[in-house]
């Protein structure tokens, strides 16, 4: 080549180069959020590095969106952005697409006449979010999925019966063919679907009903045929798994194991991850571990086959089911790579374990804990399983498992019991921590391939203990199990964190009153931004880049059970650029 030549080819390389730059810095670089929580595996990791600690003082609000339904418990949806447009649900289902830029409306698809019922039977109760794939949003509200082109918001005729498919039902009746609406057997969707390889995953939830077992689906993203489903409360020889879980329920009760968030995936191992939510009906009448409830439970994903279940609370009596998705992560330890999972439950522990084989990471020690109860028929179970860090210590829990800050006019005539005590037949004068509530909730965890660091969020409210709750949010090297470093706010610690390569984590924490927006610096948890929404924050932020700028967003609105929801969704960036 001459040397013309040569510095021609030179110039054109320097030249992209630098139209290629400007626009991922300023003016074109779109970077889509487009599952629940960001990826198969749940990870909640945004390689997205504009806000970092040094600017996240300046962020502000940049836009708002109301889209007027104010029912339910609280606003949880997770955005879902993709191509510039912001896709949000409400507590009933229905999805409203916006500009992510500017949160203009652009289109709602109304699923109240389309779900058979309203709040009375059970519809109206909450809503987590959509998912994406190849120009089609994908939601699962009340027991139906719908399939809805993304530009428009007019379904897709080819899915179930004109973008509406019956998928719960259509498996109820293979075991009870007279039964009408599956809301009728207390069946609906909380959790947004996962998708891959043209395949829909979704478990159904409900779990604090005498549902007979909660059911994972495939569904086929293309027509709304169900391609396969296991019950995680087997019923019978029919179901998969009743060699194993069957001899575990005794007593007559066979209820529960609900389904609240997303699966995660592997697509090399081939497996789907569910967390499982508790059993129901008289404990008396349900002597036993009752599997598979309060279990991570891994299933082929070409089947739907067993391949392995790890139970984290046996005969659970304390509402202490696993509310949030599984977090898939790569990690060390002792030098040795290992394929990590893990799971935050309601009895504030977070488990580890590897994702091939189900075995823990670090030990986790069957622990005896007391068994004398004054519930006639009762049989508690004598161990229950307690994580350890590498070094053989018990673990930091997320949130305290004792009874702390306690006001002493309601501690007076009152027992602080300590954790897996067993619920009395008077449980008034019993103060035990985690509360029903957790501990971690459905907030999802977050992983930084920066840190390394597992963020997990948890609220802190004794049963019967006469104050308001806590938010804690905690940091954890999963190499060793440690606590790094933890932040302690008032309110509710429900909102699921998201951490990004620019070294942010951001997350919310909700209240009857208020609820605030924070950032937080990944590697200390030094506090950088907060701001004050106005509405509690149940929900988990997104981060996604339109046009070259990173944006925050968050669901707000909202309090504690009982009150009203809330409408609005709140999108953050640094102040733009001159």
């Amino acid at each position: 080549m001459s040397q013309y030549l040569a510095k021609c080819a030179f110039a054109v390389v320097f030249a992209l180069t630098l139209v290629i730059g400007h626009s991922s810095a300023v003016v074109a670089q779109n970077v889509d959020w487009q599952l629940h929580n960001l990826d198969l595996h749940g990870s909640r990791y945004a390689d997205i590095d504009q806000i970092t600690p040094e600017n996240a003082h300046q962020l502000t609000p940049r836009w708002l969106f109301q889209h007027g339904v104010i029912d339910g418990v609280s606003n949880q949806t997770t955005p879902v952005i993709v191509d510039g447009i912001m896709y949000v649900t409400d507590s009933r289902g229905s999805v409203y697409a916006v500009d992510a830029y500017d949160g203009h409306h652009l289109w709602t698809y109304d699923v109240t006449e389309l779900l058979g019922g309203g709040r009375r039977e059970g519809y109206v109760f909450r809503h987590r979010g959509v998912t994406y794939e190849n120009g089609v949003v994908y939601s699962a509200a009340g027991s139906f999925m719908f399939a809805l082109d993304a530009k428009t918001g007019e379904p897709i005729e080819t899915f179930g019966d004109s973008g509406q498919a019956s998928v719960i039902l259509d498996v109820l009746r293979l075991d009870y063919p007279e039964v009408e609406t599956a809301i009728s057997m207390g069946y609906w969707f909380t959790a947004a679907p996962q998708i891959h390889d043209g395949v829909l995953y979704v478990g159904s939830t409900r779990s604090e009903s005498n549902i007979p077992g909660g059911h994972v689906l495939a569904v086929d993203a293309t027509t709304g045929e169900v391609l396969w489903h296991f019950n995680t409360v087997p019923q019978d020889e029919s179901d998969q798994g009743w060699d194993i879980a069957g001899p575990t329920w005794v007593g007559g009760e066979r209820e529960g194991g609900g389904i609240w968030e997303t699966p995660s995936i592997d697509p090399e191992l081939g497996m789907m991850y569910i967390a499982v939510g508790n059993p129901f009906g008289p404990s008396d009448l349900r002597d036993g571990l009752n599997l598979f409830t309060d279990s991570v439970v891994a299933l082929d994903l070409e089947n739907g086959q067993l391949q392995w279940y790890y139970q984290l609370v046996h005969h659970d009596v304390w509402d202490y089911d696993n509310g949030s998705q599984p977090i898939l992560f790569d990690t060390e330890v002792d030098g040795e790579p290992v394929k990590a999972l893990a799971q935050a439950n309601k009895n504030g522990w977070v488990y580890l374990l590897n994702r091939e084989t189900g075995e823990p990471i670090h030990p986790i020690i069957e622990t005896s804990v007391l068994t004398e109860t004054d519930r006639e028929g009762e049989e508690p179970w004598p161990t229950q399983p307690i994580p350890h860090k590498a070094n053989g210590d018990r673990m930091e829990p997320a949130a305290p498992v004792f009874p702390e800050l306690i006001p002493p006019e309601h501690a007076e005539g009152k027992r602080l019991e300590v954790q897996f005590t067993p619920v009395a037949a008077d449980r008034s004068n019993q103060i035990f921590a985690p509360g029903f509530g957790g501990g971690p909730s459905y907030g999802p965890m977050a992983h930084s391939k920066e840190t390394g660091y597992l963020y997990v969020n948890a609220i802190d409210q004794p049963f019967n203990s006469g104050r308001g709750p806590r938010m804690f949010l905690s940091a954890y090297d999963p190499t060793t199990n440690e606590l790094v470093w933890r932040q302690i706010y008032e309110g509710y610690g429900q909102s699921g964190p998201v951490v990004t390569s620019g070294g942010v984590v951001f997350v919310g924490t909700g209240s009857n009153i208020a609820g605030y927006f924070f950032a937080l610096d990944a590697k200390t948890g030094e506090e950088l931004y907060r701001f004050n929404t106005g509405a509690g924050v149940f929900s988990a932020p997104s981060v996604y880049m339109v046009n070259g700028e990173q944006f925050v967003t968050v669901a707000s609105g909202g309090g504690d059970r009982g009150r009203r929801g809330g409408d609005l969704i709140l999108s953050f960036a640094l102040p733009k650029p001159n």
